[in-house]
């Protein structure tokens, strides 16, 4: 047996896309919702209830509704952004990291986003609940 099929390596796999992020996601990969790759973790704009986040206007418009959205929710905090793509992480009152990516589709006006604990394999529900808390403020903020 090889060490690329043994289960220590495939765990060490697992546990390397689980704690990697996704970079560079191209600007046509917009279009689609950023994967879960363990569900009981993870929510994202294609889950059950969830569709991407929709604004009027131009990339940066959506941008600037996003960051107000945000603003709203003093556990967050931006490690990385650009034009069309921000990172986030929350930190929840027991200390555990969540990361929350939005990546903007400019030619659709929708903002795809994936929320994902980043230690552990269920969260209890707490990015359903974040991601729902963010999208009712985010249509909070775009009716302003």
């Amino acid at each position: 047996m090889t060490l690329h099929t043994t289960p220590f390596a495939q765990l060490l796999t697992l546990m390397f896309a689980l704690l990697t992020p996704l970079a560079g996601i191209a600007q046509e990969a917009a279009a689609q919702p950023l994967p879960c790759s363990v569900p009981s973790n993870c929510v994202n704009s294609a889950s059950d209830g969830f569709t991407p986040l929709v604004y009027a206007g131009d990339a940066a418009r959506g941008l600037a509704l996003l960051q107000a959205t945000l603003g709203q929710f003093p556990e967050a905090t931006v490690t990385a952004s650009t034009a069309l793509q921000l990172t986030v992480i929350f930190r929840t009152t027991l200390g555990f990291k969540d990361e929350v990516m939005f990546v903007l589709e400019p030619g659709g006006q929708r903002i795809h986003f994936r929320s994902r604990s980043l230690l552990g394999l269920y969260d209890f529900g707490k990015n359903r609940a974040r991601m729902t808390a963010v999208v009712a403020q985010f249509q909070a903020e775009a009716k302003r």
